[in-house]
């Protein structure tokens, strides 16, 4: 169990690595986004690449963002039925979402890196301003859908080893 420990604490260090760096992506847009304007208004001089760095950026951020979120539970649920919901049962049911979603983000992973590999061994590039490899994106979101699923099969397999957001609001009751 000791292994087992110390690999959830490099997913949880690597995961949350990956979501400061997709901060840095946004801020990569948001100097691209400034770049363009200056370069357009003060020197009237567009450039051909910024659309296509914002483009890159924006989907390597939320990307990298997606395992944090799930780690978090900081995703978009309906928990009108989960929220009548108390102890075991809870629980259970909490367990059993997370294995369905878990299960889904696998496939669309399995896809997603299937598709990866084939764009690298092909050489596709990309159809914008500024063309680059197609693997090179679609690799971070093979990760992005890879880490989300393995936070939503911790939570399935082994609850303990994340927090619950609702843990403390069962404490309060």
């Amino acid at each position: 169990m000791n292994m087992l420990n110390a690999l959830l604490r490099v997913q949880d260090r690597l995961t949350h690595f990956g979501f400061l760096l997709g901060g840095a992506a946004l801020c990569g847009i948001v100097v691209a986004y400034w770049i363009e304007v200056v370069a357009r208004y003060f020197f009237n001089a567009p450039t051909l690449w910024s659309s296509s760095v914002i483009a890159y950026c924006l989907c390597i951020a939320a990307s990298l963002a997606m395992p944090e979120l799930a780690r978090r539970q900081g995703h978009i649920a309906i928990t009108v039925l989960q929220e009548q919901m108390v102890g075991r049962v809870r629980r259970h049911y909490e367990r059993v979402i997370a294995l369905v979603a878990g299960a889904i983000c696998l496939i669309a992973a399995w896809m997603l890196v299937s598709e990866t590999l084939r764009q690298f061994s092909s050489g596709t590039t990309t159809a914008m301003g500024l063309s680059i490899p197609k693997f090179w994106i679609s690799a971070f979101i093979g990760y992005g859908f890879v880490g989300t699923a393995l936070y939503f099969l911790r939570r399935c397999l082994l609850p303990d080893s994340v927090e619950w957001p609702h843990d403390d609001i069962e404490q309060e009751r």
